[in-house]
This record gives C-alpha cells, structure tokens and sequence, in this order.
C-alpha cells in the first residue's frame, strides 16, 4: 500500500553513504559562475539520496532519501503491480543492509497510501463519473512521470484516482486487466502524528492495514454519478452536473449527496460500493503474511509474497538489475527500447545508468546517440562477464556440481 515516500535520515554518517559502491554522488555546478549546489544526490532504483551540505540553520550535513519503494521493489520500472506488507518489507530489508538504513532513523516527511484494484467497469468511464471531492469539483491534471489524473488538493493531503492501466500501456507494458488506483498522499505530517506515526518503524507497528478505512472514507467523500443506479431517475440529468453540485448552498449539498448515496445503496448494481468493497479486500490480501515450510533455506519459515514468481512484469538485466519487462520477452538485457522508456518516464534512472555506462566522450552527445553507446557499452559488458565465466569454468574442466551429480547417481 505504500508508494512514494520521503524521509529524513538520522543516526547515518553521510561519509557512509557516499562511499557506498551502490550510489554515484554528483553535485550540480552553476556553469556561469562555478558555484557548486547545496546538496550532492545520487540515484539508486528510483530513489533519490541527497546529502545537504550544513547552513547556518542546519550546522549538520543533513540527509533525505524520497522516491517510490514500490518502484523499488520493481527496480525503478513500475508500480502497477501489487506491492504488499511482504514486499515492503523486503525492500526495508534491502536498505538496511545495503545503506544501513534502519526504520527507526527514517522521519518521515510525505507519504503515500494506496491501493491497485481492478475495478467493475472501465477505469476510464469511472473516472469521467466522478464530480466533486467533498464540496470541491475533483480537478484533471497531467505529469510527465503518472500521465492524466484526477486530484483533490488540502493542506495536508493529496487524493489521486488514475488509470494506472493507461499510464503504463502508453510505456510499453502489456497489461491485460483494468488498474484503477486511489490514493492519498499526506504532504504534511499533523494526521500521521496523531496516529503516533513519526518513522518507517512507527508506520510498521501501526500497520498498513488501518490506513484502509481512510482510503474507503475519502472514497465515499467523492460525488460519484452512478451510471449504474441514476438512469432512470428523477435525477438524472441534474446529479450527473458538476456545476448543478458547485452552486449548491451547504445545506442543500449535504441534503443531495445524502439522497444520492441513498438512491445508489438502494441499486444492487451500484458502482461506488462495489468499489468500496475492492478497496478494503485488496488491503486485506495486501496486508497478509502466510507463512511456508521452506526446506531448501536456512530459514525455517519464509513468507509468501503477494506476488507471483513469474511474474512477467519483474523482468530484470542480467548487467544493470534494471526491469526489462517494457522489452520483449527474450530480452536479457537493458537495450534501446528500455533506454528509451526510462529516458521519456524516469530520468533518474536513465541518469543512474548514465553514469555508470556511457563513456565522457559522449556525455555531449544528443540522447539517442547516448542511448546507443549505453547499450553498446551494456552488451559488452555482459560479453566480457561470459568470456571471464568461461575462462573460470572451462567446459572440459570438472566442477564440483559435476562430481556431486556423478556421486547421487
């Protein structure tokens, strides 16, 4: 249920992390008069560290980490998957042994909760359908990164309902079922506080789960025309206007939207409830750990991850880690086409492989020659690691493996 999330570090010695063979720091550099910038940042998965330099205010070199954990969780690809207690988790897991990132040191500063459901119509006639968030007409906004949603703006909080199906067919991915995404994003921390929710650690101990009557709560929240229910109706026409709702005095709003809700409660068929339903169900699978008996790990119990093994979205490059499921399914590697889908939807991560992959003789050239040579240095370097394989573990030469097989036979 999580997404984006942004933190402070604490307890970590930025010296740590900039050594850390899994992050590039870089500084910007103002090229007019040489100023350097008051931070230096690196990316890794999507996520981006940056170290702040101290300021008179802040005598301390601060640190932030803020991105996607479920694109993490993807290798900085996607989020239209299901991501789960399990899967967060292991990513938490992963920073920690990675960064030395420990939950109790991350302060949170912006979250983001939500849940994928597959919805009972399209995403797309949904969405048309939905007016007025509480008393305020629901607005149509348009990012580089998430495409085309639907958003209501508060002090605090953000509420986003989007086709996540769209936004990733139009990159490339082949996603067969309708990805109807609602989510809230706390942009300041007053809500979170009162919960007792102040770190990652804290956010765990309180469990994903009780976010879901929030998300069902601003859900209903939404004037919802139910194509469904209203047809028919004395209402019809006048329900299904957002300007109708808008010029409306608080009395009277209050008056309709409780007749509204009661004339969808009232149809079997009804949209919004059923959605309702989908939403506390997919937290509920979200938030589930079963454990196994798994004989072939040290570890006694595993947990069952809410996603599938082969899971054709969770395609990785046997070179970079980075997901190749935009590719076609023979792909191995990160090649033009991946290139291009991180170029137009993440420039972190095309930054990142960047970084590591392009030579300086080309850090002027235009991004499709980049492209190339990238993909050209990745092939190589996957050649180079066979020859050296090879080299290792001759054919004709005898392994341990081998004998093992020759021994049980």
């Amino acid at each position: 249920m999580i997404d984006f999330i942004k933190y402070e570090l604490n307890n970590v010695n930025p010296d740590t992390l900039e050594g850390s063979r899994y992050l590039d720091f870089h500084s910007k550099v103002n090229t007019k008069t040489g100023e350097l910038g008051t931070f230096i940042n690196a990316y890794y998965r999507g996520l981006e560290f940056k170290i702040f330099e101290p300021t008179s205010a802040n005598p301390i070199r601060r640190i932030t980490v803020e991105g996607s954990l479920h694109k993490y969780w993807n290798k900085g690809a996607h989020n239209f998957n299901d991501f789960g207690i399990v899967e967060v988790k292991e990513v938490i897991s992963d920073l920690q042994k990675k960064f030395l990132i420990k939950p109790e040191n991350c302060i949170l500063k912006q979250l983001e909760i939500g849940v994928n459901i597959k919805p009972p119509e399209k995403t797309k006639t949904i969405l048309k359908h939905c007016l007025i968030h509480k008393t305020d007409r629901l607005k149509w906004i348009f990012t580089h990164d998430e495409g085309n949603y639907i958003q209501a703006k508060y002090q605090q909080y953000i509420l986003k309902i989007y086709d996540k199906k769209q936004h990733y067919k139009n990159r490339g991915f082949n996603i067969e079922d309708e990805v109807l995404r609602i989510e809230i994003k706390y942009t300041k921390m007053p809500y979170l506080k009162s919960k007792g929710i102040m770190t990652i650690a804290d956010l765990l101990k309180y469990s994903l789960y009780n976010f879901t009557p929030e998300l069902i709560k601003q859900w209903h929240k939404v004037i919802f025309y139910d194509f469904k229910a209203l047809p028919g109706t004395q209402y019809e026409q006048t329900y299904s206007n957002p300007n109708y709702w808008e010029n409306l005095n608080y009395e009277n709003f209050k008056y309709h939207r409780k007749n509204l809700n009661n004339i969808i409660k009232a149809h079997p068929e009804n949209i919004k409830f059923q959605i309702a339903k989908l939403i506390k169900s997919k937290a509920e699978f979200l938030n589930t750990e079963t454990t196994e008996i798994n004989p072939l790990y040290i570890r006694l119990k595993t947990v069952v991850s809410t996603s599938e093994n082969n899971d054709p979205n969770r395609r990785f490059c046997q070179v970079t880690g980075l997901n190749i499921s935009m590719q076609k399914e023979e792909s191995i590697l990160l090649s033009h086409t991946g290139l291009k889908y991180y170029y137009k939807t993440d420039k972190k991560i095309f930054k990142e492989v960047k970084r590591k992959f392009l030579s300086t003789l080309w850090s002027e050239a235009d991004h499709k020659k980049q492209i190339k040579e990238i993909a050209h240095n990745i092939r190589n370097k996957a050649n180079n690691q066979r020859i050296k394989q090879s080299n290792l573990y001759p054919t004709h030469q005898t392994n341990l493996l081998d004998i093992v097989t020759i021994k049980r036979h």
